[in-house]
């Protein structure tokens, strides 16, 4: 019985490590408006919630009425869409799936249950607890980027050893030494130029580099503003990585940036998600025994 027991939860173990791989795959998720078990959009905040709760664990997640990404599905099938269910008489058991753009299920999540009566509190309460799986999978969007240094390399190679036996073949043995050394004279020049593109290549992505460098140093530097809640509770001052968090002169969390350029904002009085666009921060926020999320709003001092 205890062996059957173990060789199920390394199956359950295995089959979510292959899920998560999948899931690299894709680069966004959308949320819909209304899900099909709704009897309105929007109803219990489940929606909001949903796209929060995708963010919280690393998600690039977006409402579909939002503005979407332009590269969205743009070169291939690269974003997933949430579809829930709902069933249950004396517990809400809730059922969240993601699809790709094709249709084709790609990850399941464990089904979340909750025994709260409220209607709102208890949907909430189900979708949590479904969303809890997703805390250790440490999901990273996977996007392979082949060198195009060595692909220029390969192909020099390979264009370089077909001429290199013609002309060998052709050559007369009286003259063989002579020819040889040009053979390798225009090899070397090859390899040169290949060397040359490589170079430039490698000189392109530092440039690059070097710019997304400036670019996020301009953007600190337009944050060094401390910004404050609407009701003076809150200040936030601007670090390396983010923003310190502070209730009066005590510091209470952090709001760290995300990859996706969102927040993850993390204090002894609350979590959330926070959206930053250089005059305001918005903060989508997680309240002890509050439902549903509660927005906060800092601006610069």
């Amino acid at each position: 019985m205890r062996k059957n027991i173990v060789c199920l939860v390394l199956m359950i173990i295995c089959g979510l490590s292959i899920s998560a791989q999948e899931l690299q795959d894709y680069k966004y998720i959308v949320i819909p408006q209304k899900f099909e078990f709704q009897n309105e959009a929007g109803e219990y905040d489940l929606n909001a919630l949903t796209r929060f709760l995708f963010i919280k664990y690393g998600f690039n997640a977006f409402l579909e009425n939002e503005e979407l990404p332009s590269d969205l599905n743009a070169s291939g099938c690269n974003a997933l869409y949430a579809r829930a269910d709902v069933s249950g008489f004396l517990s809400t058991n809730a059922a969240i799936t993601l699809v790709n753009c094709r249709g084709k299920e790609v990850f399941a999540l464990p089904e979340g249950k909750s025994k709260i009566k409220s209607f709102k509190e208890g949907h909430q309460d189900a979708f949590r607890k479904a969303f809890a799986s997703l805390e250790d999978m440490g999901y990273t969007y996977s996007d392979e980027i082949v060198s195009k240094a060595d692909l220029v390399e390969e192909s020099e190679v390979e264009d370089l050893v077909p001429e290199i036996r013609k002309k060998q073949a052709a050559i007369k043995q009286e003259d063989k030494e002579v020819a040889v050394t040009g053979v390798i004279q225009t090899a070397q020049t090859k390899i040169d130029k290949a060397e040359e593109k490589a170079v430039e290549l490698i000189e392109v992505v530092e440039d690059s580099k070097s710019t997304i460098t400036q670019n996020e140093a301009q953007v600190l530097e337009g944050a060094t503003t401390v910004l404050v809640s609407t009701d003076g509770s809150f200040i936030m001052k601007p670090t390396s990585n983010g923003f310190d968090v502070y209730e009066g002169a005590s510091k209470i969390g952090t709001a760290t940036k995300t990859s996706a350029g969102s927040y993850l904002v993390s204090t002894s009085e609350f979590t959330g998600i926070g959206f930053y666009n250089e005059t305001e921060f918005t903060v989508e926020r997680e309240i002890k025994g509050v439902s549903g999320l509660v927005k906060m709003v800092f601006t610069k001092q």
